[in-house]
């Protein structure tokens, strides 16, 4: 695969499934379903926006277009140079960062993520870290909204045998076909997906990528001693995106959360 405005990311970094932008970008297009969801609360909320994991500005740019003040945040430059590229003229700020270490130096009403960025955090210590760095920068009164996988039984398991997952079209015209395997860690609540995507290139090669990435679980009720104990309130809790309260039906569950005193003791 072209490597031609990526960024080189190693297996050990988790972030192998994004070293290709534009072919992120093409499995990633729609503003639906959660795209109307948090412009409803940007306009409800008023003033600045930041998105965590941007992305190549799946959301970010569409918020722009509808009058959001809004950063976009990400870790990969690649990812951050495709939706400037896209972007155009539109007046959004964007930053590579971590999101447990990025000190911006000013504060939003909202702050959200939508590309299953907490998923990401796969200790506690990174779990609290992007939580207190969310706190440092939400105004009084702001709030952080994300949705979560709602674990089930069958989402817990371990795969044996590579299964196809689904095909997409490149930008630069060739289809690439995708399957994967899961392996679960009952321990560590971590699910790793490695995916096989496999093209014929130019010359008639057949190519291959490999890319794991590894995601932690995290219970409903885990989720609220979390914040909790890294001062957030939950305010809302939805099982879809829109506002139907969380069955053990969801497949997400989506939080807003109010910055709160942190607990003493």
């Amino acid at each position: 695969m072209s490597t031609k405005g990526t960024t080189q990311i190693t297996e050990q970094d988790n972030l192998s499934e994004y070293s290709d932008p534009k072919l992120y970008d093409s499995e990633n297009r729609d503003f639906e379903p959660d795209g109307p969801f948090i412009l409803s609360l940007a306009k409800e909320l008023g003033g600045r926006v930041l998105e965590l994991g941007c992305g190549t500005g799946r959301l970010t740019i569409p918020l722009a277009e509808n009058g959001v003040d809004i950063v976009g945040l990400d870790v990969v430059p690649g990812m951050v140079d495709l939706a400037k590229e896209k972007a155009g003229g539109l007046p959004i700020e964007w930053i590579v960062a971590d999101v447990r270490k990025f000190q911006l130096g000013q504060k939003f009403k909202l702050i959200f993520e939508a590309g299953s960025v907490f998923h990401h955090m796969l200790t506690r210590q990174d779990q609290e870290a992007y939580l207190a760095r969310v706190r440092e920068h939400l105004e009084d009164g702001g709030r952080l909204a994300l949705s979560i996988f709602f674990p089930k039984s069958h989402n817990l398991v371990s795969s044996d045998e590579e299964e196809d997952w689904f095909t997409a079209e490149h930008p630069d015209g060739y289809v690439i076909r995708v399957s994967g395997i899961d392996k679960y860690d009952a321990l560590r609540q971590v699910k790793t997906e490695t995916a096989y995507r496999r093209w014929t290139d130019a010359s008639g090669k057949e190519m291959l990528q490999v890319a794991p990435l590894s995601l932690r679980y995290v219970f409903p009720q885990e989720m609220e001693a979390l914040l909790h104990y890294n001062g957030f309130e939950i305010v809302g809790q939805y099982g879809n995106f829109d506002k139907s309260p969380v069955t053990e039906e969801s497949r997400l569950i989506t939080l807003i959360c109010k910055k709160q005193p942190l607990p003493v003791g």
